[in-house]
């Protein structure tokens, strides 16, 4: 997406004419010789003249002060570089703040809401409990799940490791036996 070029062109132009008004105001502009006469029949047309500029001699102070400034245009790597050197006082912590209390109570005008109840109001309601679930019974569900994989888990490698169809099937039994227990409790 291009820029608009509107004040570029601007800044550049006007330092453009900054640049050359004092040049011309100070020296008058030079008289173009008169042709040589020549015997052919093809003439040139007279070289165009800038024309005169006058200015006043604050004006000129003023431009010629401009001038001895850094230019703020720049060309960098073939791109236009503007720069502005802003000069004013820093404000201090306490000119900002103004009038704000911010040791002892809220600031003027209401506090927005505060963390929590931003919290409070995007979070479901069904996210508050555990559904019906209690904390024990969390404990005993993840020990079961734990303890059931660990025994799945080491029956399948030693089911991958033997070929021994009567030896299978002992560890099959095996691992029911202790998933039974898991679930049952024992019983």
């Amino acid at each position: 997406m291009r820029k608009p070029a509107g004040p570029v062109v601007a800044a550049l132009s006007v330092t453009l004419l900054l640049q050359s008004v004092p040049a011309a105001a100070q020296t008058p502009p030079a008289q173009a010789p008169p042709p040589p006469a020549s015997t052919t029949s093809t003439t040139t047309p007279p070289a165009s003249q800038a024309p005169s500029v006058s200015l006043s001699a604050d004006q000129l102070a003023r431009i010629r002060q401009a001038l001895t400034h850094e230019s703020a245009l720049k060309l960098e790597n073939g791109q236009m570089m503007i720069y502005v050197e802003v000069i004013a006082k820093w404000p201090t912590f306490a000119e900002i703040t103004k009038n704000y209390d911010l040791l002892n109570g809220p600031t003027g005008g209401g506090n927005p809401m505060s963390h929590q109840e931003f919290l409070n109001m995007v979070t479901p309601r069904e996210m508050y409990g555990s559904g019906g679930i209690s904390a024990p019974e969390m404990l005993t569900m993840a020990l079961v799940n734990y303890f059931g994989k660990k025994a799945i888990t080491k029956g399948l490698k030693e089911i991958g490791e033997t070929r021994d169809q009567k030896k299978i099937a002992e560890i099959r039994a095996r691992i029911d036996a202790e998933l039974a227990a898991l679930k049952g409790g024992g019983r």
